[in-house]
């Protein structure tokens, strides 16, 4: 072969190997560095239907320890709406995790969804139907939890 073509063999490797290299590297950062205003989108949330028609209490840090199961040492910020009386089993829940701390929150979060399921299964038919359609999901180091008749337009929101 020709040392022309064995030279531009390498450089056009090279190129590519930077040029997928770069994609990764900026991909990966992307991910890491979201950022929610969560009072924001809190506002947000709580003026969208059902919300804006429920009795709701807001989710506390008080109320992750003793619902979720989740400490205050694996959250940096919290918002959300619970329903105030058990007719109704809308809810939403943006949690910013601590570092380290995302896949320890979407766990407990998980296992919450399961057991709010198990509670509507044999209580309100409709409301049930609206916890099995729940939408779990990580942004970032943000966990949310989203059980609405809209949810997957309100977990847009979110993304």
């Amino acid at each position: 072969m020709n040392k022309k073509v064995i030279y531009g063999l390498i450089v056009l490797i090279v190129v590519v190997a930077v040029i997928v290299g770069i994609y990764f590297l900026l991909n990966q950062n992307k991910e890491e560095n979201v950022t929610i205003d969560l009072q924001a989108l809190n506002t947000t949330l709580s003026e969208k239907e059902p919300f804006n028609e429920l009795a709701t209490v807001d989710i506390t840090e008080e109320t992750l320890q003793t619902m979720y199961q989740i400490s205050p040492e694996e959250v940096d910020e919290v918002i959300g709406k619970m329903p105030m009386m058990n007719v109704q089993a809308s809810m939403y829940l943006v949690i910013k995790a601590a570092e380290g701390a995302v896949d320890s929150v979407k766990t407990k979060v998980e296992q919450y969804g399961t057991s709010y399921e198990a509670q509507w299964a044999t209580y309100l038919p409709e409301q049930y139907e609206l916890v099995k359609q729940r939408k779990i999901g990580v942004k970032g180091n943000y966990v949310y939890l989203i059980i609405s008749e809209n949810a997957a337009d309100l977990e847009a929101l979110i993304e």
